[in-house]
Formats: C-alpha cells, structure tokens, sequence
C-alpha cells in the first residue's frame, strides 16, 4: 500500500468522526464493518448495529473530537491511527469532557476501507 492509501483512509477517518458529531448514522452504516468492534473508555462495547443504535438514539451525542499525538501508518492491508483526543459529549443532555488514548483500525477488504475496531482509555495523570 501506498501514501496515497494511507491518505485515502485518513480522508475516511475523518469523515467517520464528522458522522459521529452530526450523528449522521446513514453514513456511518457505509463506513462501518459488520464485524466492527467499538471499545469505549468506560469498558462497554458497541457491535456495528448497537453503535448505529446508539448514534440514532442513545443517551451520548458526540460533539466534537480533537485529536493530538495523532500517528497514522499502514501494516500490509490495516490502517492504524493512534494518538490522544478530547471527546466532548452530551450524556442525557448533560455535557462531558474526555481525555482519551485511542487506537482506531480500519482494513482494505474486497477493493474498500473499512472501519474495524476502536479501543480507547482514560489519560490519568
């Protein structure tokens, strides 16, 4: 794979995370594996259907994510981002404020990029 490859992926990367703040779960569905695991910080985990479930309906409304320490690289057919973000959220319309490690995993399957699994933990100082 390329630099233009991992520049593609980083262009779908960013778009899944604009989704999630637009809560825009039609886009999310192309983007998305079926097999897609979502770890969130708190230990819970999201399938591909609960994760849509809970764009549409859930109690958390992403608003914004920042990400610093960002580092992207390809490893044959897997794109990895990992880095440090700072996810604003609303949950049950209350506002929340996380500081996160993250790594984010998409693969190139069958010609198209898609994203498979997301981990994330708390920064404690």
């Amino acid at each position: 794979m390329s630099d233009t490859a991992l520049e593609l992926v980083s262009v779908l990367e960013d778009a899944r995370i604009a989704a999630m703040c637009e809560q825009d779960a039609e886009t999310l569905d192309g983007l998305l594996s079926e097999a897609m695991v979502y770890t969130h910080s708190s230990g819970s985990v999201d399938t591909k259907a609960s994760f849509l479930d809970n764009v549409r309906n859930g109690p958390v409304q992403y608003r914004s994510v920042e990400r610093s320490d960002h580092t992207a690289r390809l490893a044959g057919d897997t794109a990895l981002f990992s880095g440090r973000a700072k996810i604003h959220v609303e949950f049950d319309g209350h506002p929340l404020d996380l500081d996160l490690r993250y790594l984010a995993v998409w693969a190139h399957v069958d010609g198209t990029w898609r994203f498979e699994a997301w981990h994330s933990t708390p920064v404690t100082h």
